[in-house]
């Protein structure tokens, strides 16, 4: 049968891309179109990274810093980003509080992408905010 009812509160939640972001939540794919729920903790976020899919961000919770290309701004609740197909791009928490929004992507790649270094070193982390041993 097929589902056309989510609730993404309740599906399950994995990391996505942890080899360049701290980003956590849920996935739901169709046959063109898939979305998820993002939320990334205080001070944490994504390394600058690209995908050759275009998404949309809607910013739900807390201030996030976004570059996108070579414009920076903190985006607040009610901010829609435009990431276009393989451009450079990082979202991070700013260090008041964590952060939610909501990713609109096409399925002519993955949810995660590719950090723009090359190396699968883990996520961004704002001075104070690495993971203590």
């Amino acid at each position: 049968m097929t589902q056309y009812f989510y609730n993404l509160d309740e599906e399950k939640k994995d990391y996505l891309g942890p080899h360049y972001s701290s980003a956590h939540g849920s996935v739901i794919k169709g046959e063109r179109v898939q979305v998820a729920m993002v939320h990334k903790v205080k001070g944490t976020g994504s390394r600058l990274h690209t995908h050759p899919n275009e998404q949309f961000i809607y910013v739900l919770k807390g201030k996030v810093k976004a570059r996108v290309q070579d414009q920076e701004k903190i985006a607040t609740p009610g901010t829609v980003i435009h990431i276009p197909a393989n451009a450079p791009h990082y979202m991070v928490a700013t260090p008041e509080e964590d952060i939610q929004y909501f990713v609109s992507k096409d399925t002519s790649w993955g949810i995660a992408g590719t950090a723009v270094d090359g190396k699968e070193t883990g996520a961004h982390y704002e001075p104070g905010f690495e993971p203590q041993d």
